[in-house]
């Protein structure tokens, strides 16, 4: 229920969903004068979104700075979140197609060759509404791994999580029965590490962030970062959805 509840709203509260309201809103109006108004105001809206100069800021803002990986100190074990990491929807199935977080593997996989975390703690389950996989984005994921060098020993799976909060919570229970007193690293994707380190500490467990697949890069006053761009407004829905995810663990103490 949560999940369905929290994709509806975030649908209404996204940049996509805000123009969709707006245009709907001016079709339907009576009032010509609103009617032009309401659409001024979406074309502002929709330069906005989709502007990148705009959208880096916005991630500048939210995602915490990367890490050095020459400063980081050695840590037992490495947590990997799932989300987005593997395509599970494509055959063959003994192919391992990477997604768009797949970045979250790699900055896993140099870790460990560079001796910064011993093991790798991989967390996510299947969510059911979302449909039906040809396969299980974890096992791909420790597939991938063990393919880029990382011996099968040192690999832990947690395959019940469905969100965020149930990452912390069934990851705390292996940490403390497996690995206790350790120093852990939590690796995810940057504009996520608020919210998953946020729920890892109301877990009980204290954990270094480790930001991976960042959006935000270096801010650059060029012309073209001022022309709006479509994928600008797809990396919007993420951080919305995010902020969307936050503030609503907070609501429910869970962060």
């Amino acid at each position: 229920m949560f999940h369905i509840v929290s994709k509806l709203l975030t649908f209404f509260l996204m940049p996509a969903g805000i123009i969709c309201i707006l245009l709907i809103y001016a079709i339907y109006t009576k009032n010509r004068t609103k009617s032009r108004k309401v659409i001024l105001t979406t074309l502002i809206f929709f330069y906005f979104f989709s502007t990148p100069f705009i959208i880096n800021e916005v991630f500048l803002w939210w995602e915490l700075p990367p890490t050095a990986i020459s400063t980081v100190k050695p840590h037992e074990v490495g947590i990997l979140l799932t989300g987005g990491t593997i395509n599970t929807n494509r055959l063959p199935t003994e192919n391992v197609f990477l997604g768009g977080t797949s970045d979250r593997i790699g900055q896993a996989i140099q870790l460990y060759k560079l001796g910064k975390i011993k093991t790798i703690l991989i967390s996510g389950g299947d969510v059911p509404i979302l449909g039906k996989t040809t396969t299980r984005e974890i096992d791909q994921i420790a597939r991938f791994l063990m393919i880029s060098g990382v011996p099968r020993e040192v690999i832990f799976l947690e395959d019940h999580s469905t969100n965020t909060r149930e990452n912390a919570v069934n990851v705390s229970k292996i940490l403390k029965k497996q690995f206790p007193n350790q120093r852990y690293m939590l690796i995810t994707s940057a504009f996520h590490l608020k919210r998953a380190v946020g729920c890892f500490e109301k877990a009980g467990i204290p954990v270094t962030p480790y930001g991976s697949n960042y959006i935000s890069g270096e801010r650059q006053w060029v012309l073209i970062s001022f022309l709006p761009k479509a994928e600008a407004m797809g990396y919007l829905q993420w951080i919305f959805r995010e902020v969307v995810g936050y503030v609503s663990y907070r609501i429910f103490g869970w962060i």
